[in-house]
Order: C-alpha cells, then structure tokens, then sequence
C-alpha cells in the first residue's frame, strides 16, 4: 500500500457515499471497525449490519447538506510495522465549489484483508462524528451539537 492507493480507498468511502452505494462504501473497511471521536467516546462497527446502520445516518447527513464532493488532502502517510499504516488527512466536504464545513482532520489506521488493506481504525473530530450520527448541526461552517450543555465539538 502507498499513498497512491490510499488515495484509491480514500475514493471508494467518498463515492459509496455520495452514491449511496452501500457495498462500495463497505469495500473500503474491515471490521470490527473502531470510530475514535477525539475528545469523545469511541465505539466499534462489529459486523456489516452496524456498518450499514451507521454509513445511513452519514449518507443522510451529507444529503441533507447537498454535499456534493469530499476531497481529503494528505497530510502524512506511515508505515508503523509492516501490517499497520497510519495515514493523516485534511478532509474537506464541498457543496459545488462552497465548503459545507471547515475542513477538519481525519486518522485511519490500515491494516491487511486477504490481498487488500482496508481501514480499521478512523479517528476524526467530535463534531464531525457527532454530525454524522444525527447528533450536530452545521451552523457557520462549524460544527455544532444539538445539546446546548456540549462543548464546540470542531477540536
């Protein structure tokens, strides 16, 4: 795996999305998959049921924001042993040529399936997470819980 065919991966998430392909996007990942919200409580996608359930309720969060594009920009790629790989990104989600939200940063963690690697470990804001749960709104290209008590969740 390089940079490069991360890249591809990277694409297979984005159209499985913006597609609403479900299989394309479950392509891109093996489970259990972890999500890590920085500064906030992670939990694990066990099987393909859960996986579906959550790429759902993100596929409506960016229908309902008409986003339209999701460019991630590479911000480091490392290899850490020879079955694990860390790759850094800047993640950006466009309507057209318009920023939904300020780009924030996103870690995954690769790891070999069979001939292929796949992500197994995605770590990304609170806010962003939290967003593609149903849990946050996009207010001023930020993103903002829905419980007033939260802290701002773009960290």
């Amino acid at each position: 795996m390089d940079a490069a065919q991360f890249e591809g991966l990277a694409e297979r998430i984005t159209r499985g999305l913006l597609d609403g392909d479900f299989d394309v996007y479950a392509s891109a990942f093996r489970l259990p998959l972890r999500v890590v919200p920085r500064n906030g409580q992670s939990y694990v996608l066990a099987d393909r049921a859960s996986l579906r359930d959550d790429w759902a309720l993100y596929r409506d969060a960016i229908t309902i924001q008409g986003v339209t594009d999701i460019i991630r920009g590479l911000v480091a790629f490392e290899v850490i042993e020879p079955d694990w790989i860390e790759v850094l990104v800047t993640t950006d989600m466009l309507r057209g040529a318009q920023r939904v939200v300020d780009p924030f940063k996103t870690q995954f963690v690769l790891q070999p399936a069979g001939d292929e690697w796949r992500i197994t470990i995605i770590r990304s804001s609170l806010g962003h997470i939290n967003w593609t749960l149903g849990r946050a709104d996009i207010v001023d290209n930020r993103f903002r819980p829905r419980d007033p008590d939260q802290e701002d969740q773009d960290k």
